[in-house]
């Protein structure tokens, strides 16, 4: 037995249950049955208002196309996966299929979106899950779970999770869930149902090719030479708009680019990281003092290194030896002695230790015309180093010993230097049997 309430124009009914005082509605939905929904109230009036919002919210629903009551994602899925059962019954699916699907979809969609209605899943929501979903395993839930058990001819087992990103394929094929909820008519709009691949970012480090690096060895040569001796000197513009033409370099200036063109060819002929080539003292230039007044030919160094938490013996290129010997003459001509063991490399005129050529290198880079490379990346000293282990990749050294003496890995060289431009290697490309 209930108690019945009659409600404007019939649209519903209240009604309560013989026993309850809680009243409930109930409706009819032309082609899809009737509807029951209990009210959660005692009180009449507030029955009806409830009343009034479902029965409107049931009919407008109808009207779009959608079942009139509200599913949540998790009694959609569960649908699903009871259609799946039916198709490998029937041999529609195969029997694996069976076991896991289902396991896929309650792991990943149920586990994420839950009871949430699955018609409020939005295109906001998916990237959200895509995401998530892409984590799963190394800092979501899964990062936990050590094994994932199966069952397979009737005998349990399990396996190691694998840490990683699902394929784009996989995410894409695990979605199937919300275009059998379209179809069945529980989401009228669908969100854009597709994993978009995210585009692998260019991990090139900014470097120099061999032109550009010829370039501006030779613009920073030239900023050595005083302006005066080509009779036009350089202009400077001041802030208030007046200009005026350098007639003379003063010592200061060319001796601090003299300093900086030293940086920048032992930088280019090392791939000393700018940390490590500030903290060089002369005691870390290994067989330096024994080869003076020898010919570059016959002389041979090492660098012995600290920085960025690690340290390590360098071979620098027998190019960067003539510029150490600057260095070494800047040293005595500003100190009046030979440099001791403990005295920093790039040293100031007051023989204190260089910390940065940042501003001065910007400088260079301008004066160049190589601030940025073909990609907009803007060069700083590091380019130097991105210079060398390239060079050295083109010219046939190999990948590990780059890495060995860079004070690097074999991944992180891979990652950021393994696409030197095919045009450089163009004869290791065409070995002997492809010629004609």
């Amino acid at each position: 037995m209930s108690t019945p309430a009659n409600a404007p124009g019939e649209r519903y009914q209240l009604f309560r249950r013989s026993g309850s005082t809680r009243w409930q509605v109930r409706f009819s939905i032309k082609g899809q049955g009737q509807f029951k929904r209990s009210l959660d109230t005692d009180d009449e009036r507030e029955a009806e208002r409830r009343a009034e919002a479902i029965w409107y919210e049931a009919t407008y629903r109808a009207k779009q196309g959608l079942t009139a009551k509200t599913h949540t994602f998790d009694s959609v899925a569960e649908a699903y996966i009871a259609q799946i059962h039916r198709e490998v019954e029937r041999g529609e699916r195969r029997a694996d299929q069976g076991k896991s699907e289902p396991a896929v979809i309650r792991r990943y969609f149920i586990g994420y979106f839950g009871d949430k209605p699955v018609d409020a899943v939005t295109e906001a929501d998916l990237e959200r899950y895509a995401e998530w979903r892409r984590t799963y395993w190394t800092e979501g839930p899964g990062k936990l779970i050590e094994h994932i058990e199966y069952e397979r001819d009737g005998h349990r087992l399990r396996r190691p999770v694998r840490r990683s990103a699902p394929s784009l394929s996989r995410q894409r094929g695990e979605t199937v869930v919300l275009r059998w909820a379209a179809r069945q008519g529980y989401m009228k709009t669908p969100p854009e149902i597709s994993i978009k691949a995210r585009r692998s970012p260019d991990n090139r480090r900014p470097s120099f090719e061999p032109h550009e690096f010829a370039r501006l060895e030779a613009v920073s040569l030239s900023r050595l030479v005083d302006p005066i001796m080509d009779g036009t000197g350089a202009e400077v513009r001041a802030s208030n708009r007046r200009s005026w033409r350098i007639k003379r370099l003063d010592d200061h200036t060319r001796r601090d680019r003299t300093v900086l063109h030293a940086y920048v060819m032992i930088g280019a002929f090392s791939g000393l990281r700018p940390t490590e080539m500030y903290n060089l003292t002369w005691g870390d230039v290994l067989g330096y003092r024994a080869g003076r007044g020898k010919s570059v030919d016959d002389r041979d160094i090492r660098l012995q290194v600290r920085g960025k938490g690690k340290s390590g013996k360098a071979i620098p290129q027998k190019a960067a030896i003539p510029w150490f010997d600057t260095l070494w003459m800047l040293f005595e001509r500003s100190l009046g002695r030979e440099p001791v063991d403990s005295d920093p490399v790039f040293a100031s005129e007051t023989g204190k230790r260089i910390t940065s050529v940042a501003n001065g290198f910007t400088e260079l880079l301008k004066a160049a015309g190589l601030e940025r490379d073909h990609r907009g990346i803007k060069r700083t000293p590091y380019s130097l180093r991105h210079f060398y282990i390239s060079e050295q990749l083109a010219n046939g050294a190999e990948v590990l010993d780059v890495a060995r003496n860079c004070r690097t890995s074999l991944a992180m060289i891979d990652k950021h230097y393994g696409q030197v431009r095919l045009e450089r290697v163009v004869d290791r490309l065409r070995p002997e049997w492809t010629r004609a």
